[in-house]
């Protein structure tokens, strides 16, 4: 690989970050403590589903809570330790999604969470995937890195699986509105995030 791409810049949900190089050292930034926690987040995927359809609620939640929790862990360790890759800038987001998507699924099919919360969510990847798709058409790039406001709603929407699955385990009839008001934000919140990409997409449209 020429030198060059060694100071190449990627999109990563941080904003712009340098690639590190991938070939002339065996790939080991293909095994950084980053990536191997995105890997980790969508192998607890089936486990959290598995165990879930299972009536292991309380398994369940602790599963979810370390799927969540090492999402927030690989961003701060890829920017400490400097391990921002290619590899994880793919993976970090379609493990988000994978686990967001399985969670939401899960929990309306159980009735904990409401339907349209799920219905916005995929409302948005269409987005995503829509301008994406119409970009690439016409010689245009964007990144489908995420707004701000895209991650409160992915905080939003594991807030309120979490707190679904707390009402799940403790039959605390008042902790529905809570599952509710948390729901109704990260409704707000990917409403929003779907705009601002689709605004984005249009705006370089102009410019181009």
């Amino acid at each position: 690989m020429p030198r060059a791409l060694r100071s190449q810049t990627i999109e990563t949900r941080e904003g712009r970050a340098p690639v590190q190089a991938l070939a002339g050292r065996g790939g080991a930034e293909l095994f950084t403590i980053p990536n191997g926690l995105t890997a980790l987040r969508i192998l607890l995927v089936p486990v959290f589903l598995s165990y879930y359809f299972a009536n292991e609620v309380r398994t369940a939640a602790l599963v979810f809570a370390v799927a969540a929790g090492s999402d927030v862990l690989d961003g701060l360790l890829a920017r400490l330790l400097k391990q921002r890759t290619a590899l994880g800038a793919i993976l970090d987001p379609l493990a988000d999604k994978l686990l967001g998507l399985a969670s939401l699924v899960a929990l309306v099919v159980h009735h904990r969470l409401p339907v349209w919360l799920l219905a916005l969510s995929l409302l948005r990847d269409a987005v995503v995937v829509t301008v994406a798709v119409v970009a690439a058409s016409r010689g245009l790039s964007i990144a489908p890195t995420p707004t701000r406001i895209g991650k409160y709603a992915t905080f939003f929407a594991n807030g309120a699986v979490i707190l679904a699955l707390i009402w799940e385990i403790s039959y605390a009839p008042w902790l529905a509105g809570y599952v509710l008001a948390t729901a109704i934000v990260a409704s707000e919140c990917l409403v929003v995030a779907a705009t601002q990409y689709a605004l984005r997409f249009a705006a370089l449209a102009r410019v181009r």
